[in-house]
């Protein structure tokens, strides 16, 4: 894990097509949007299925998570220069939901092989289309209500960006000492660009315990890593060449079956690429990363708890969406998708009733609903 960084941010040089803007839009010169949609979100079972995971749920409002990640983003740069990196089995739910979007726009990944062989792979893409595209790259399933103070910061990300080879990264400023993300430590400004409030980054912290996520938050320099970046695709691409040769040896050789129409064989190369996240193989690694604090409310929503941090509670502290009568009920989670639920003098639970399956669980214990998954595909 790289301790000190300051040396080649000191050394780091700097070095378009132009579309028609969006209502509402702040489209930048070869600008793109990466929206990684991989994820299973396992742990929104019954709700979330094989066929339609996370991101594709209607969970925080009345549209899908992918659909308001992809309104944000149309805040910043064109729909046209919005791009969804996705398995094939998601595909046509992603068409349906997202019909605003060209079908050209939907990067298909051969094989679920975490965030590296993902962001490379979108490169490779960018690439072709761009050889000064700048990246913006954001998970599908977050949720941010403030959209205006959002591209406020993935702007200031980009015009950091394409002043160097920076790897910019956003940091959420904690609220809470939470032991389920990990940090970034970052405590030195960086005025590479006027009006930013760029700081170097020093260090990536694993997730940590209690104890010492409350040592971070009390510190006032540590920041939830919520895995949103902002780079130049030619500068990732010689990131993952420096500190992931076997990645990047794979990546090329699939760029050149593209070259000679080898589809079959490109996806065949993909395959065998390692299993690697951004994070692990690059951001932990490189000299170069630059952290922007957020200014926008966030949240991962990564469990059905976690809902009553995005929603304010009624009077007896529960979260309740669908058709659900509550008696004596205090302190829970009540979710019910086309299923009627009623409870009686219960309370911490998070009960979730839908066609998939019924969940009644501790709201304590939520972490592990994932293994009910594994349990029911074995």
């Amino acid at each position: 894990m790289a301790k000190n960084k300051s040396s080649a941010l000191a050394k780091a040089t700097s070095s378009g097509n132009k579309d028609s803007r969006m209502p509402g839009s702040r489209a930048i010169d070869h600008t793109y949007c990466i929206i990684m949609a991989g994820g299973k979100g396992e742990r929104f079972w019954p709700l979330s299925t094989d066929l339609i995971p996370k991101p594709f749920l209607n969970i925080v409002g009345g549209k899908s998570m992918i659909q308001l990640t992809v309104e944000r983003a149309g805040r910043i740069v064109p729909l046209n220069r919005i791009f969804i990196v996705l398995g094939k089995d998601h595909l046509n739910i992603a068409k349906k939901q997202l019909g605003v979007l060209p079908e050209e726009n939907f990067i298909v990944e051969p094989d679920g092989r975490d965030t590296a062989p993902c962001i490379g792979y979108s490169a490779i893409f960018m690439l072709k289309k761009d050889k000064d595209a700048v990246m913006i790259v954001l998970p599908a399933d977050q949720y941010v209500p403030d959209v205006d103070s959002f591209a406020d910061v993935i702007s200031e990300g980009i015009r950091c960006a394409k002043a160097g080879d920076y790897f910019v990264t956003i940091g959420i400023k904690p609220s809470r000492p939470e032991t389920g993300y990990g940090y970034i430590h970052a405590y030195e400004k960086f005025d590479i660009v006027r009006d930013s409030t760029c700081f170097k980054v020093n260090r990536y912290v694993e997730k940590p315990d209690l104890k010492k996520a409350m040592e971070y938050l009390e510190e006032g320099n540590y920041y939830w890593n919520g895995g949103i970046f902002v780079w130049r695709a030619d500068a990732v691409m010689r990131g993952i060449k420096r500190y992931m040769p076997d990645l990047y040896s794979g990546l090329m050789q699939i760029s050149d079956a593209y070259k000679v129409n080898q589809k079959e064989e490109a996806e065949l190369i993909f395959k065998t690429l390692p299993r690697k996240s951004i994070d692990y193989g690059l951001m932990e690694k490189a000299e170069n990363v630059l952290m922007i604090p957020s200014r926008f409310a966030w949240d991962d929503v990564g469990t059905w708890s976690s809902l009553t941090r995005v929603f304010e509670p009624d009077e007896k502290g529960n979260y309740t969406k669908g058709d659900v009568t509550q008696i004596d009920t205090k302190d829970c989670v009540l979710f019910s998708d086309n299923i009627r639920v009623g409870t009686i003098g219960v309370s911490n639970l998070i009960i979730v009733a839908s066609e998939n399956g019924v969940l009644v669980c501790d709201i304590n214990r939520v972490q592990e609903v994932r293994e009910i998954v594994k349990q029911l595909n074995s």
